[in-house]
């Protein structure tokens, strides 16, 4: 018997890396909107709001930060990866948002090792906190199945808003503008 691959392997091989690229940063197995660049579902203002669970994490650069720590001004929780292509599209965005809207940005990595994650913090020129080590009581409670996820949390601790794949800036502004965060 021979060692020699047959060629229908190869095809198969080929075929399993071209799935797994067109499901993008979905990890429920779910085709994603977001990887065309589109919401995977309409940003959610929360009927009933519900209360922001608290955690603490250690950021990329060693210190640690606690959620209810913040509590008295608005917060956004951007849950992504390096590599989720829709949550690099929104790095720039989320850059600008830290710089130019009094709310706090927290950037929470998926479970990536801290070196790929800094070297695409300096490439990025991130300005705002980086969490890692995400924890499973967090990741479940937050929902996080597929990426980007991100929250917006109101200055009372209450969960305002929810956005289930990529941020449309121009919808979140206007939005941000209507609860007076300028």
């Amino acid at each position: 018997m021979s060692d020699k691959v047959p060629p229908v392997a190869y095809v198969v091989i080929v075929l399993l890396v071209v799935a797994l690229m067109a499901v993008g940063c979905n990890n429920t197995g779910a085709q994603s909107a977001a990887v065309a660049g589109q919401p995977t579902a309409a940003p959610q203002t929360l009927a009933t709001p519900e209360a922001a669970r608290d955690f603490t994490l250690p950021t990329l650069d060693g210190e640690s930060i606690t959620l209810s720590d913040l509590k008295g001004g608005w917060v956004l929780l951007n849950f992504w990866a390096t590599w989720c292509g829709p949550c690099v599209e929104e790095m720039p965005y989320l850059n600008e948002l830290a710089r130019e809207r009094p709310l706090t940005v927290l950037g929470i990595n998926f479970h990536e090792e801290a070196e790929p994650v800094q070297s695409f913090v300096d490439e990025y020129k991130i300005s705002f906190p980086i969490l890692m080590e995400l924890d499973s009581v967090t990741e479940m409670v937050y929902g996080v199945r597929a990426l980007p996820r991100t929250y917006l949390i109101a200055p009372n601790g209450m969960i305002a808003r929810r956005i289930v794949g990529q941020i449309v800036p121009e919808d979140l502004n206007a939005w941000l503008d209507q609860q007076g965060v300028r």
